[in-house]
């Protein structure tokens, strides 16, 4: 899924306030980034859960520690609006309203797909690379340059 609809007043539901509790900038930076990680990986909106790898996760999400993560995934589930499994190194996020907020494309393709009665296939989107490649995503790039200059900074300060 290239993109998802946001509503403008998203920040003013009650279910997402409750959930970004103390910390409602955290919370809400938290809540959209799983649901663009999710959104960007999932082939199936009807089944949206995608699995990471934790370290994977908590690097991506600023390097948050495990205590906030799974403080977190406890809060937006009690909200219902994240489903997790923590596996140790990996966790499953199901994001339920996946399918409500998915861009006017893969609706248009799923349903004119399911009218034919075809399988849907993913949409294959220019910017995914081939998997023959071993290039790194944009995502995991940045998340390396993070650790390197983080590193720099601990081995400067010895």
């Amino acid at each position: 899924m290239k993109w998802f609809k946001h509503k403008s007043d998203s920040h003013q539901s009650a279910r997402l306030r409750l959930a970004c509790e103390p910390n409602f900038l955290q919370g809400y930076g938290f809540y959209f980034c799983i649901v663009e990680m999710v959104s960007m990986r999932v082939e199936d909106v009807d089944n949206p859960t995608v699995e990471f790898q934790t370290s994977y996760l908590k690097s991506m999400l600023g390097g948050i520690n495990q205590r906030t993560l799974t403080k977190l995934l406890a809060n937006f589930e009690q909200s219902e609006l994240l489903v997790s499994k923590d596996f140790g190194k990996s966790i499953q996020i199901t994001v339920p309203k996946l399918k409500e907020i998915q861009d006017n494309y893969s609706r248009a393709v799923r349903r004119n797909l399911s009218a034919s009665n075809n399988k849907l296939t993913p949409r294959i989107d220019k910017n995914i690379l081939d998997n023959n490649t071993k290039d790194k995503s944009v995502a995991d790039k940045e998340a390396d340059r993070i650790r390197l200059l983080r590193k720099e900074v601990v081995d400067y300060d010895e």
